[in-house]
């Protein structure tokens, strides 16, 4: 069987309740920060600017955390359900609440945090394997370990 993989949306994101025990506690659809994704941020939070002093030329580098951090925070956090504010209106999923929850909310902060590590670990992992079994030949790869393969190449 062959694999699949999504070309119209490499990265979809993962689900997490908020509660896992409590089936109303809401949910959050969290994606890792892709290196091109990551890059193209920084590109829009960077201003470049040239300096010169004592007839030398310096690229001075002027970074907007403020937006690399809304970009970040709007890409990571793909979507939301389930979360509701004191009045237990809905809180809509957009880019100002994000900001403004992961600003000065704590526990979101944190739990957001804490979910985006575990992926980034997971998928760091998932990568390390795929890459020991693609040096090895396995299965996994697409070319399986074969006696005969190995002893027709010497």
């Amino acid at each position: 069987m062959a694999t699949k993989l999504s070309m119209k949306d490499p990265n979809p994101g993962i689900w997490f309740k908020f509660n896992d025990n409590d089936d109303d506690s809401g949910e959050i659809c969290l994606r890792v920060l892709t290196p091109e994704k990551r890059d193209e941020f920084r590109e829009k939070a960077i201003k470049k600017r040239e300096k010169f002093k004592h007839g030398q030329r310096y690229v001075i580098e002027d970074v907007n955390d403020d937006l690399f951090s809304k970009l970040m925070w709007d890409y990571s956090i793909s979507e939301w359900s389930g979360l509701v504010d004191d009045d237990d209106a809905d809180i809509e999923c957009n880019a100002d609440n994000k900001v403004y929850l992961m600003r000065n909310h704590i526990g979101f902060a944190s739990f957001v945090g804490d979910k985006m590590t575990e992926m980034s670990e997971r998928y760091e992992s998932e990568v390390t394997l795929e890459n020991e079994n693609l040096s090895k030949g396995s299965a996994a790869s697409g070319t399986p370990k074969d006696p005969v393969a190995k002893s027709a190449k010497k």
